[in-house]
């Protein structure tokens, strides 16, 4: 086994001494994913995201957004958890697995519909407040 100094330890009642640190053994770690594997994999999911289990051209995802937002504007009980990273996911403050402007731009949906929804309702507007307050904090 190598070993290297790595600094000096003093003391206060004797001399100086060096800390001897041990490298410990270098593993080579394997990419359990091979590029084939790794773009059928991206390709299934860009399809998920883009694909409809209803027969209509609107994504599920951005249907699943629409059914969500609806329910909150019907003031009915929805995950907040959900509610907020769904509205942070049309506005862009995180992407997710797909960002949603990617989504809108494959399906031919214009990515101002939800938002425009978001900004029309008083009610998400203040969830929308929330989530920004969330990720930038607020200056005092």
């Amino acid at each position: 086994m190598e070993t290297t100094n790595a600094g000096w330890q003093l003391d206060f009642f004797g001399e100086a001494t060096a800390i001897v640190a041990r490298r410990p053994a270098a593993r080579s770690r394997r990419d359990p994913m091979d590029d084939a594997l790794r773009e059928r994999l991206t390709d299934a999911l860009i399809e998920l995201a883009c694909g409809s289990r209803h027969g209509v051209n609107m994504p599920e995802s951005l249907l699943d957004c629409a059914k969500l937002l609806r329910l909150r504007i019907r003031n009915e009980e929805v995950d907040r958890k959900e509610l907020f990273m769904t509205i942070g996911w049309i506005f862009g403050f995180w992407d997710g697995a797909i960002p949603y402007t990617y989504v809108c731009e494959i399906s031919g949906v214009s990515p101002e519909v939800l938002q425009d929804v978001v900004l029309g309702n008083a009610g998400l507007t203040v969830v929308l407040n929330q989530v920004k307050h969330q990720c930038y904090g607020a200056l005092l």
